[in-house]
């Protein structure tokens, strides 16, 4: 990519987060264009400029990554919080992000800001954070240990509440323990597996993070190979145990 503005950058993925992007890096005047399953793609592929930021569920993404076969990594970043690494492979060089805000429908909020790391990291962050998005690049190092952390957040605000049929804020009150734990757990052999450390306040700011999404109910939790899953095989793999997470697993829905 020449130079410091952004070309035209095509989201892959118009859910709740992609359209939120879109919007705020056309607010920050980043010409954007739509990629879903059925629409956009020859356009998209056929631009040697092009920047790709992928939004897919993390179920998706290996469908996704297959259709950028061949596309430089230094002109996609990946937007998913789950545990995504063993599909990265072939995809040296691209940029990562973590999402820091929840959209559904109309309720908007940000948590924390979202981090990004790579080659598109600078460019990105700033043009969200200038479109409403608080951003922030960071080196690869602490995304490590940034991803660690968002694992123990979604390890806990999915699975956990279908499996007992609670809000966030009736778990956190009925079974802080066993929250804790699952945090723990994810943070701990995420961490070990990227040759990080475990941010030491990480259970803190989690707390203070999820007191916006205490109605936040979770019916059937999706792409548990990515998060809660994850962290059961990640662990046996390391010689590890992640007891409360397999407990979890077994009782899914």
């Amino acid at each position: 990519m020449r130079g410091t503005a952004l070309p035209t950058v095509y989201i892959i993925g118009m859910g709740e987060v992609g359209a939120r992007l879109e919007r705020g890096l056309r607010r920050s005047g980043v010409e954007t264009a739509a990629v879903t399953r059925s629409n956009g793609w020859a356009e998209a592929l056929a631009d040697s400029d092009g920047l790709y930021v992928v939004c897919v569920r993390e179920q998706d993404l290996a469908e996704v990554l297959g259709y950028l076969n061949g596309v430089q990594g230094d002109r996609i970043a990946l937007l998913q919080n789950g545990w995504i690494r063993p599909l990265l492979h072939n995809f040296p060089g691209v940029t990562r992000g973590l999402i820091w805000f929840t959209a559904k429908g109309e309720f908007f909020t940000v948590l924390r800001a979202s981090p990004f790391a790579g080659p598109l990291a600078g460019l990105l962050a700033d043009a969200l954070t200038a479109g409403g998005l608080p951003s922030e690049a960071v080196d690869e190092d602490v995304f490590d240990r940034l991803d660690a952390d968002k694992m123990g957040f979604n390890c806990v605000v999915g699975l956990p509440l279908a499996v007992h049929g609670l809000s966030l804020s009736e778990y956190l009150e009925s079974r802080r323990e066993e929250a804790h734990a699952v945090f723990d757990e994810a943070i701990t052999v995420c961490a070990r597996a990227l040759g990080t450390a475990a941010d030491s306040h990480a259970w803190e700011n989690f707390l203070l993070s999820a007191q916006p999404l205490g109605w936040v109910r979770v019916a059937n939790a999706k792409a548990l190979e990515f998060r809660n899953g994850a962290i059961v095989e990640l662990a046996r793999r390391q010689g590890l145990e992640a007891p409360v997470n397999a407990e979890l697993m077994r009782g899914r829905f």
